[in-house]
């Protein structure tokens, strides 16, 4: 199994870690509301649903990985890693302290440099993690689209 994938599968077991931790500790206190473009509908989830989420997806990409159904070099499997979870961590952090910041009743505003993490989490984290998914579906495309022995 390649090092990549290894990598993949760790990143996929911390993910449940972190969801299961969130659910221990702030089941009744961290909620998210959740509605879909065009419903009325509004759906409420824990802080732990995203982790379960990303750790699926990682561990789906471990899978193919490990298994050889996706040939890439090791260099593009460890930036599609690198870049996918700083992204998600990034976002994570951002979107964590931007909960903190808002459930704050300060009679100030809150800080100039609460606010910068807050959009460099908000906005960089998703911009890395799509930076990722480009460079593997470029990457994917060049290995099909290759010459075939």
């Amino acid at each position: 199994m390649s090092r990549a994938a290894n990598l993949f599968a760790g990143a996929s077991a911390a993910l449940v870690i972190l969801g299961l931790l969130l659910s221990k500790f702030f089941a009744t206190r961290q909620l998210m509301s959740v509605t879909w473009p065009g419903s009325k509908a509004t759906h409420v989830i824990g802080c732990e649903v995203p982790c379960y989420g990303l750790a699926g997806l990682f561990a789906l990409f471990a899978c193919a990985y490990a298994l050889s159904w996706i040939r890439l070099s090791e260099a593009i499997m460890a930036w599609h890693l690198w870049m996918s979870l700083s992204g998600v961590a990034l976002f994570g952090l951002g979107f964590a302290l931007l909960g903190h910041v808002a459930a704050r009743n300060a009679v100030r505003g809150p800080s100039q440099g609460a606010l910068l993490a807050v959009a460099i989490g908000m906005f960089v984290g998703p911009m890395f993690f799509l930076a990722g998914q480009l460079i593997f579906v470029v990457a994917l495309i060049r290995v099909s689209a290759g010459p075939r022995y």
